[in-house]
């Protein structure tokens, strides 16, 4: 990943997303730039020098600025992504009730469209507790899908210096009562230890984990509650449709209650 190329609009909010890619392209070492797609060509020009107005006005003048005509905002942002030289940020803003309203139809096209993690800030973003990336917590549920992350995760938390932490929720209301806490514990902790010390033994890198109970979207959100410079990663179906609904759900509302950014990949 040698850019950050982070894409904006005319929405305020959108330069939430700038603040963050700047600072991880400064602790990455890598450079920064500012896209936006436009569906004519002939509202280039226009758009070019709002936008420009718009990032001088919020200290972001030194940033460069492309922005291209394009009938798709997904597939253009999507393929984009998926190069191996380039990170993408985005912000994810939405509304309810629908899963992929909470972080916005835009948002999780690219996302279904790139073959590689996208940097998302979501509408509760704190960039004041979250200024660099020390920690990046990434969620595993014990499913080959949701391991998908960790080549990827390995990776930039080298790059990062950062800490690797595995994260996995277990769902209090599908779980039996456990007849004995020592054994439900040991139970719980097996997989996640042994994992991480085959993260360990594979990327030459120190992994820490942390077993959370509740709702699975609750607990992560109610985790990073607290947390400081702090990225969270976490794979997703995020299938279209209603299929939608439920196989996404879990990241679509982390994304939308999360205080931190969150890397998003859909294997």
């Amino acid at each position: 990943m040698d850019t950050i190329v982070v894409a904006i609009d005319d929405s305020t909010d959108s330069l939430k997303s700038m603040e963050f890619g700047r600072r991880l392209a400064s602790q990455l070492g890598v450079e920064v730039k500012a896209i936006s797609v436009v569906p004519e060509q002939e509202a280039v020009t226009s758009c070019s020098a709002m936008l420009k107005a718009r990032l001088e006005a919020h200290r972001f003048d030194n940033i460069a600025l492309e922005v291209v005509a394009n009938h798709s905002v997904k597939d253009y942002l999507g393929e984009l992504a998926s190069r191996e030289d380039i990170g993408v940020c985005m912000m994810a803003y939405g509304r309810r009730p629908v899963p992929e309203m909470l972080i916005g139809s835009v948002t999780a096209g690219v996302v279904r469209r790139s073959r590689r993690p996208i940097f998302l800030c979501g509408p509760r973003y704190n960039g004041r507790a979250h200024q660099q990336v020390d920690v990046l917590a990434v969620c595993v549920d014990g499913s080959a899908l949701s391991e998908k992350m960790l080549p990827y995760a390995a990776v930039l938390a080298k790059r990062l210096s950062a800490r690797l932490q595995l994260l996995q929720v277990i769902d209090t209301s599908t779980v039996r009562k456990p007849t004995s806490l020592d054994h439900t514990d040991v139970s719980e902790s097996a997989y996640l230890s042994g994992l991480a010390r085959r993260v360990e033994s594979e990327q030459a890198l120190e992994v820490d984990w942390e077993v959370l109970h509740g709702d699975p979207a609750d607990s992560i959100v109610n985790y990073l509650a607290d947390s400081h410079n702090t990225m969270l990663a976490m794979t997703t179906h995020g299938r279209s449709g209603l299929s939608q609904v439920v196989a996404g759900s879990v990241s679509h509302e982390v994304v939308h209650e999360a205080p931190c950014p969150v890397a998003v990949l859909r294997p």
